[in-house]
């Protein structure tokens, strides 16, 4: 005796279906996951803030930080109302986009270029560069009535002192966009200079800077980087602000110790090192 074949409810049969697509597609999705895990690798090791970090590109520049798919990582300023603290945000984020190692294959630099020697050493070039990109964009002028424009620490900090905003260690606790002078080998006067990032107040309630700066002395390779200073850093000689007067300021105008004082012509007339070329018209 033949025996009845066996038939299912179509529900049944259209469940089998749908779960044997469920499953095609479980095993396309299972086939892409080690792709996505390395891309969500890689995104996971990108640098999310460049205050602490730099993307280098070796010798390569991003003329156009605005076309750079890096430059996306850090937001750029949500305004351009040309306030100076706006400017000083556009500086800072330009600042922030120059690559960690600037200087080509042949020593020379975008830097220097701009002051028309592309082989100078370049710490102070880097932040004029920067503020002019801002002045730049925002069409500001900010350059030259707030901020200085001389390719030397030493004529920066007396263009400041020429204007009683400079201040010095130990006497003032500098702000956002304010420019620190060191004097990195104790010669008197400053070697090097770096722009305020960030001040912020430490588990002991003291405050602390983070910095943005080019090619710091002590480096071993020249390079672009944040540092985290204390405000009395035995490596500062002082500050130049840029939103504060110090007109109780009583310490030389046209030098800055017995270091670099003048010797024959009198105290009246500046004697600055080699290289320095600030020019004393302001309100001799």
């Amino acid at each position: 005796m033949r025996r009845a074949k066996k038939t299912y409810p179509r529900a049944f049969s259209a469940l089998l279906g749908i779960l044997a697509i469920v499953l095609a597609l479980f095993l396309i999705w299972l086939s892409f996951q080690p792709a996505e895990s390395a891309i969500s690798s890689q995104t996971q090791n990108t640098p999310q803030s460049l205050e602490n970090t730099f993307y280098a590109s070796g010798d390569s520049r991003q003329e156009n930080p605005d076309e750079d798919p890096q430059a996306a990582v850090l937001p750029q300023p949500a305004s351009e109302d040309g306030s100076l603290d706006n400017f000083v945000d556009w500086a800072l984020w330009y600042a922030q986009q120059e690559p960690q190692f600037p200087v080509r294959e042949d020593g020379s630099t975008a830097y220097g270029e701009l002051f028309g020697d592309p082989y100078a050493q370049w710490c102070s070039e880097f932040l004029m560069y920067c503020l002019q990109k801002a002045e730049d964009r925002l069409g500001t002028s900010y350059i030259r009535s707030v901020y200085p424009w001389y390719p030397s620490a030493y004529s920066c900090g007396l263009w400041f002192k020429a204007y009683y905003h400079y201040f010095d260690v130990g006497t003032y606790v500098p702000a956002r966009g304010d420019m620190i002078l060191f004097d990195t080998y104790g010669i008197g006067y400053p070697d090097h200079v770096a722009m305020v990032m960030e001040v912020f107040v430490n588990s002991e309630g003291d405050p602390v800077i983070t910095t943005i700066e080019g090619n710091i002395l002590t480096d071993a390779l020249p390079q672009i980087r944040s540092r985290q200073l204390s405000c009395t850093d035995s490596g500062i000689l002082g500050y130049g602000s840029i939103r504060s007067a110090n007109y109780s300021y009583e310490g030389p105008i046209k030098y800055y110790s017995d270091a670099d004082a003048p010797q024959e012509s009198g105290a009246d007339s500046a004697q600055e090192p080699e290289g320095s070329d600030l020019w004393w018209d302001p309100e001799e």
